[in-house]
């Protein structure tokens, strides 16, 4: 996600929803960033206040989260390529998965967990 200019906007519109809207805890903005393409990628960190899958293990841990705008998604700037690079470079290695933050034109945020590599699908 650009966090140059007008389009810090999206980075602090989706921290703000998790912070606000979602509830979560200790939500910062990540001071470490990468370059893709020619944008600025960044994380924001934040813990939920209940785990977010079934999947997930008894304690809430930190989650890590990717936001990007709709366009960029559906324009193809979200790719393998890139959201490797963001799990080898931003996130810690213990890290499994994280959210990607996909912000409409109107302000709509939707969450999407991405995983490190290949992950069993859950059972219903």
């Amino acid at each position: 996600m650009p966090i140059d200019g007008d389009a810090g906007s999206i980075v602090t519109l989706v921290r703000n929803n998790l912070a606000h809207y979602q509830l979560w805890a200790d939500v910062v903005i990540s001071d470490r960033t990468m370059a893709w393409r020619d944008q600025t990628l960044c994380l924001i960190t934040g813990r939920p206040t209940q785990k977010l899958s079934h999947d997930d293990e008894d304690e809430i841990a930190t989650e890590y989260v990717l936001p990007v705008e709709m366009s960029q998604y559906k324009g193809g700037y979200v790719t393998l390529e890139c959201l490797d690079m963001v799990f080898d470079q931003l996130c810690p290695t213990t890290a499994k998965r994280l959210t990607l933050a996909i912000v409409n034109d109107d302000g709509t945020v939707a969450f999407y967990f991405v995983y490190k590599g290949l992950h069993k699908p859950k059972r219903n």
